[in-house]
């Protein structure tokens, strides 16, 4: 009789423990990537930024409307200032750096200029060159630009051509996919303006 109540007894512990076991706590999520030196999605390793390899079959098309200060061509005290386009084209879409997001193209335009103060007022540059741009961040790019300007300076001492040069840095700030705004120092001047991305 005993051996039956105690046999009872362990029957019931056993079933009330499988019963009311706590499952087993579901493993850790894995740690979230910040984007930092150790690999990841964020800053430069982002999608679309300066470490991304992927490869991009498309580029966009750039049209560029700025205002310019050509300080390199000042003449007799004369305050040279304009505006002007420019367009860009991507040539080669990914580059020649494999594990960097770059791009090569093609850059050209028309920029009016006025010479305030000067006896033969009103020029137009036509500059084209080559730009080598960097995506950074997936809304910032940065570019070197090397070209050739033709100066057509109604009314100059020497004639109308006047051939120059073209040496620049530049950026590219994206506000949405389509429109940005845009900074270019170097030779022979300062261009401020909006892009328009396409």
């Amino acid at each position: 009789m005993k051996s039956t109540h105690l046999l009872a007894l362990v029957a019931v512990c056993s079933i009330s423990t499988a019963a009311f076991a706590e499952d087993p706590p579901p493993p850790p999520p894995p740690a979230e990537n910040t984007g930092g030196d150790s690999g990841g999605g964020g800053g430069i390793r982002a999608a679309g930024a300066l470490l991304d390899a992927s490869t991009y079959d498309s580029r966009p098309m750039v049209l560029s409307i700025h205002g310019t200060f050509p300080y390199a061509h000042f003449f007799f005290g004369s305050f040279p200032i304009g505006g002007g386009a420019s367009f860009y084209i991507p040539i080669v879409k990914n580059g020649f750096i494999p594990r960097l997001n770059e791009e090569f193209g093609i850059d050209f335009g028309a920029d009016a200029i006025i010479y305030v103060g000067y006896t033969a007022p009103f020029s137009i540059y036509l500059p084209v060159g080559v730009q080598w741009k960097f995506h950074i961040l997936s809304n910032l790019d940065v570019y070197a630009k090397l070209g050739f300007l033709a100066r057509l300076w109604f009314g100059g001492p020497l004639g109308v051509f006047y051939p120059d040069a073209v040496a620049a840095v530049g950026l590219h700030y994206m506000l949405s996919k389509s429109f940005g705004l845009k900074a270019e120092v170097g030779y022979p001047g300062v261009r401020l303006g909006v892009v328009l991305a396409f």
